[in-house]
């Protein structure tokens, strides 16, 4: 049966060990700020733990490790950096790709990033050495990356309008779906693949078991009232995500609701979020801003969000109500991840820098 309804990924926590820090590294690491001790009235800074400065460019991918021990960023200054997740110390830059990085996951046995960059390239990195391993070229570009939940297939949708399943053992591509594609998402049950791309907002939905189209969300085209020149339509996903619980599907898409008649090109409404069980449209809105990262914690009662504007902000998944804004980036939100617990926040933006926040106690 066909859903109704439209969508990264964005992101899929892998586990990976803790990366041993040799002291030569500790001792040569950038300048961290850690603002704990911070004399203030507003709750900020206490939230705020950490500042992790060394890219040179915005910070586009933040990864993190089910341990919540390593930390990875990915920015436009074409380099990844892994970092000790709890004490902000660098642990390796990687260097190699020829433009900046676009996506970045861990492979299940700890040992291997993988990441995808605006060079058209998939490249493989020993996360033990910081040294690259191999690298496959997507004359098309990759638009979005993620692995499979056992750790053994990397799924990337390309320029090309195909989604490939790659066997990371054997290397070789054992699938290929055809399908326009920005973002990439997968349930929790590791059974479903969801793909959103440049066709009106509307996000497919695959079994992953025989590669077929289960069902779809598409969006609802805005109504008339809402209409300036009678053309707009929901924007394509940039990020897709899925809750621990199964319940809910939430994207994130361009929101130029500020703009004006004969220029707005999107229904004005970049955060939509559907029942995956009804297929039911929860919410259809805007958060003020495009939406480049979004996430939900692992409760899936919160969901985060940041895009262009400087703010992250944390709402209720079912009400859509405020939960928390955080504050302190001078630049756009491109990256986010959250420990398992859910206690601890990163996020990566156009000020080069990476932040650490205590979102619970």
């Amino acid at each position: 049966m066909t859903m109704k309804s439209p969508i990264l990924f964005k992101t899929l926590t892998l586990l990976s060990f803790l990366l041993p820090i040799p002291f030569s590294m500790i001792a040569n690491v950038p300048v961290i700020a850690n603002t704990l001790n911070t004399s203030t009235n507003t709750e900020q800074p206490k939230r705020l733990k950490l500042t992790l400065s060394g890219h040179t460019a915005p910070v586009r991918a933040l990864t993190l490790s089910a341990s919540g021990q390593v930390l990875a960023s990915g920015s436009d200054d074409k380099t990844i950096k892994l970092w000790n997740a709890t004490t902000g110390a660098l642990l390796h830059t990687l260097t190699g790709h020829g433009e900046g990085i676009k996506s970045i996951v861990f492979t299940s046995d700890e040992q291997t990033l993988i990441s995808t960059s605006f060079d058209n390239t998939i490249k493989f990195w020993n996360t033990q050495t910081g040294k690259e391993i191999r690298t496959i070229s997507e004359k098309t570009g990759v638009k979005a990356m993620l692995l499979t939940l056992d750790g053994q297939t990397l799924i990337s949708g390309s320029g090309d309008n195909t989604i490939k399943f790659r066997n990371l053992k054997t290397r070789k591509i054992d699938r290929i779906l055809k399908a326009e594609t920005t973002a990439l998402a997968i349930s929790p049950d590791g059974k479903t693949l969801l793909s959103g791309g440049e066709n009106g907002g509307r996000i497919r939905v695959w079994s992953l078991v025989t590669g077929k189209q289960i069902g779809s969300f598409t969006p609802p085209l805005p109504k008339k009232e809402d209409l300036i020149s009678g053309s707009e339509r929901a924007s394509a996903p940039i990020t897709l995500a899925v809750s621990n619980d199964g319940k809910m599907l939430l994207c994130g898409g361009y929101d130029d609701s500020f703009q004006s008649g004969g220029v707005r090109s999107t229904d004005g409404k970049g955060f939509k979020a559907w029942d995956l069980k009804t297929g039911k449209l929860v919410h259809d809105l805007s958060l003020g801003t495009s939406i480049d990262a979004l996430i939900i914690s692992p409760d899936s009662k919160t969901f985060i969000a940041g895009g262009l504007g400087r703010e992250i902000i944390l709402r209720d998944i079912k009400t859509g109500k405020s939960v928390m804004e955080l504050t302190g980036h001078a630049g756009g939100i491109y990256g986010l991840a959250i420990s398992s617990d859910g206690k601890i926040l990163y996020s990566g933006s156009g000020d080069k820098s990476v932040k650490v926040w205590q979102i619970k106690v």
